[in-house]
């Protein structure tokens, strides 16, 4: 007993110490940084970017009609050195950054592969000192939940100090998605106070204190196959857009949002699926749709109370994100005429930690 008490305590002095280093901008790039070295220092993670068609065979198109002979670019978080690479094979003066120790691996790889005019830096970006003013920043910081790899704070942190200003972080376009979805039937997993199981009634366990306590930080959140998915009640649209070539960093981001959505496609809803797209021009882009070609990227799915919905029927909501990196801290309400009233907070929301992007109609709130 008193074994398992202090882990329980260990545990609730980590999670204490978890949220409130997210609860500051330093202190949370700190923990990411931690965090992203053991997981970018897994060499399944680098397989798995490696054979994603998508993504690298849109990366290096981009790449070949923009980056051009004697062109300086900064590639941040280089990983295996592929995009360093592509850029290197077109001429360019590459400076590739990574904080983890894999840097020495895409150092060996470059020199395999005869590529001379790339310089490999170990170090975190915030700590790179560019020697001249880049014409690009290439990166792929790009987490499965768009913002999750402390993309916006490290881009325009490098941008404020190493970009030329005609220069371009590429990509630089995001659109990030929250869709109403239905799920097939083996893959569904209501709250359990939603289903009876063999007659037995678990109702009275909706906001029942004893039950509260054991939801953890990602309760009202769950990763989804995409075998799961089934399809989506509506059209999708964007519900926020960011160009990071656009923002100089003082601005704010949208964090609250309203959304309706016309049910096209009668179903059950099971929850908001998130995706996202990323955009380099005009003819490169590609997004991580469920129902588009396979990425190596993951897919979430925010969880709703169940509710059916019939075509011509409109799906209101409202998204308020505590930290746009982390989805843990969003919360959704639902039209209460619509299904009744949803309002699940992930966790408690932390501080924004990201300037940003303006739209009309959307409420934002300042880093300062």
């Amino acid at each position: 007993m008193l074994i398992q008490n202090a882990l329980r305590w260990g545990l609730r002095t980590a999670r204490s110490v978890k949220a409130k280093a997210m609860s500051s901008k330093s202190l949370s790039s700190l923990f990411y940084d931690f965090d992203n070295v053991g997981e970018f220092s897994n060499l399944f993670e680098h397989e798995k970017m490696l054979a994603d068609s998508v993504r690298v065979d849109t990366y290096a198109a981009a790449i070949s009609r923009h980056i051009k002979p004697g062109d300086v670019v900064i590639d941040l978080g280089t990983g295996t050195g592929i995009l360093a690479i592509l850029a290197a094979r077109q001429g360019a003066k590459v400076y590739a950054i990574d904080h983890s120790e894999f840097i020495h691996v895409a150092e060996q790889i470059a020199k395999h592969n005869g590529i001379n005019n790339i310089q490999f830096l170990k170090m975190n970006s915030r700590d790179f000192v560019c020697p001249e003013k880049a014409d690009y920043i290439l990166h792929e910081q790009i987490g499965d939940d768009l913002f999750d790899e402390n993309m916006i704070v490290n881009l325009l942190d490098l941008k404020q100090r190493a970009l030329k200003d005609n220069g371009a972080i590429f990509p630089g376009r995001f659109e990030l998605f929250l869709e109403p979805v239905a799920l097939k039937n083996d893959y569904r997993v209501p709250f359990i106070w939603e289903t009876p199981v063999h007659g037995i009634d678990y109702g009275f366990l909706r906001n029942h204190p004893d039950v509260e306590k054991y939801k953890r930080a990602n309760y009202a959140s769950r990763y989804i196959d995409k075998s799961a998915f089934d399809y989506f009640l509506s059209e999708p649209e964007p519900i926020l857009s960011v160009d990071l070539n656009k923002m100089s960093g003082t601005d704010s981001i949208a964090t609250q949002f309203s959304a309706s959505r016309l049910v096209t496609h009668a179903g059950r809803m099971e929850g908001l699926y998130l995706f996202f797209r990323v955009v380099f021009d005009g003819e490169s882009h590609f997004d991580t749709a469920p129902d588009h070609t396979h990425t190596s990227w993951g897919n979430r799915m925010v969880r709703c109370p169940y509710h059916d919905y019939a075509e011509g029927d409109i799906i209101s909501f409202q998204a308020e994100m505590g930290d746009i990196r982390f989805v843990d801290t969003w919360s959704c309400t639902f039209n209460p005429q619509l299904g009744g009233t949803f309002n699940r907070r992930f966790r408690r929301p932390a501080p924004l930690v990201t300037p940003e992007f303006r739209t009309p109609n959307r409420r934002f709130r300042s880093l300062n």
